[in-house]
């Protein structure tokens, strides 16, 4: 399960729209998420608050054997307002990562300005106000700051600057030091990592140097198809599969390093096996229609009967997603197959074979979420107060009685917000609100199985 600070990076991602699947690093995200979870060996309590929407803190303490535990704060520039922050209303998809559906790459933001997302918290308040944002400086860019302090000693400091410098591109700082012994005179170990990623849609770049034995990286992406920065592909028509080609390459000058490998994935889109909601829609109805001319049927009846079988019959029935992936220097060759069989069920598989040694791996799993109870969307769970308030004041007169009220009294809304204001609408939300718990199980060919559960039982995460 995802941490509460790794939960609030990707939400600043998500604010900033920023495509985290369109990077090499993500080639196998969705195999590594069924198959290489890992089982809590020790008890861990966390404790985490979204203060403001700007701030957020986290406290974790570790026990059973040694006593251990950590402090992170977080700042974002990027207001988190309609980000769930309560346990109770976070979708657990959300932290327990498992099939990730790929999506289609979409063309970075061109309104780069006043208007623009990442110039800013304070941006979106002046979009619709051009006079106002005018006169008003321009505020800082989308800017991410987290720093974690792990105890007891050796103590380590982990901290974090994001920052988003143009639509297309973003910076990544990370730092790393540890304390040395309490006797030791030294300076603290310390190690930087910088990362510059370029995504266009059609490709993404990513550039990396490490302080430790001068590391320097290079990742990038390449999307088969059209480039979503020049296409006008018609919204009825969208694409529905994804081929993508990457590789990396790392070379350290102090230690004579050297690494490489190169990938491919081919994943089905939504709209694979989603039926477009317009061709029903749409269709005019039999009694309303007027019967077609000879002339115009005959010369659209090709085109159209064409369109309907693409938009009717999806290549799949099944989400999934392909994946090869190999280390030249290594040997090392790796397949992956991961099939989401239900909106509950995923599958997972992996072979692994080195062209040197011989050696084979294989490793399948699944995951099975539980649908828990399900909450009305107009239950913001503050009943019981108003229940209390009404006990305390005198009793309450329809807002619809006209004798009561007066003439010119309107009925007043009611200003408790509620969950449908705090989670956006849709049938994926209401899907991963429903969620309550899932079950992972492992198994390689040493028949060595790993079961995992996580959920949600009350307002407690385990």
């Amino acid at each position: 399960m995802l941490d509460f600070m790794d939960y609030i990076q990707l939400a600043f991602a998500e604010a900033t729209e920023w495509n985290r699947d369109n990077s090499y690093s993500s080639l196998t995200a969705t195999a590594q998420s069924l198959l290489d979870f890992t089982t809590p060996e020790r008890l861990r309590v966390h404790l985490s608050s979204l203060s403001t929407p700007h701030f957020a803190t986290s406290y974790t303490l570790g026990t059973v054997g040694l006593i251990d535990g950590s402090v992170s704060y977080l700042y974002s520039t990027v207001p988190f307002d309609n980000t769930p922050s309560r346990s109770a209303l976070i979708p657990l998809r959300k932290l327990a990562p498992g099939y990730r559906q790929v999506q289609a790459p979409v063309a970075p933001v061109e309104n780069w300005g006043w208007d623009s997302i990442l110039d800013g918290a304070n941006a979106h308040k002046h979009s619709s106000n051009h006079n106002a944002s005018s006169s008003t400086p321009l505020a800082q860019k989308a800017t991410l700051l987290n720093a974690t302090l792990h105890l007891p000693p050796p103590t380590t400091l982990n901290a974090l600057f994001l920052r988003r410098i143009s639509p297309t591109m973003q910076l990544t700082l990370a730092v790393c030091s540890t304390r040395g012994p309490p006797l030791s005179k030294s300076a603290p170990q310390a190690s930087l990592l910088t990362q510059l990623s370029h995504d266009t849609g059609k490709y993404s770049n990513e550039y990396l140097f490490s302080t430790d034995n001068a590391l320097f990286g290079w990742r990038g992406l390449w999307n088969f198809g059209p480039d979503p920065r020049s296409s006008t592909r018609d919204a009825a028509s969208p694409r529905l599969s994804l081929l993508s080609a990457g590789a990396e390459a790392y070379y350290s000058p102090v230690s004579s390093l050297i690494g490489m490998s190169t990938g491919l994935r081919f994943s089905t889109l939504p709209a694979a096996t989603d039926l477009p909601s317009s061709v029903t829609s749409t269709s005019p109805s039999p009694s309303t229609s007027s019967p077609p001319t000879p002339s115009t049927s005959s010369s659209h009846t090709p085109s159209s009967s064409s369109s309907t079988s693409n938009n009717t019959h999806p290549i799949s029935t099944f989400p999934y997603t392909l994946t090869l992936t190999l280390t030249p220097l290594t040997g090392s060759l790796s397949t992956t197959y991961s099939l989401r069989a239900s909106p509950n069920l995923a599958f997972s598989s992996r072979f692994g074979f080195n062209v040197y040694s011989w050696e084979s791996e294989m490793v399948a799993g699944c995951e099975l979420w539980r649908r828990g109870p399900t909450r009305d969307s107009a239950d913001d769970g503050l009943e019981w107060a108003r229940r209390k308030m009404r006990t305390w004041e005198s009793p309450p007169v329809s807002d619809f009685d006209p004798i009561a009220r007066g003439p010119g009294h309107s009925p007043s809304p009611s200003p408790s917000p509620t969950i449908s204001n705090i989670l956006p609408a849709g049938e994926d939300k209401k899907e991963e609100e429903a969620n309550g718990s899932v079950l992972k199980i492992r198994v390689d060919q040493s028949w060595n199985v790993r079961l995992l559960w996580e959920g949600r039982v009350k307002e407690l995460l385990k």
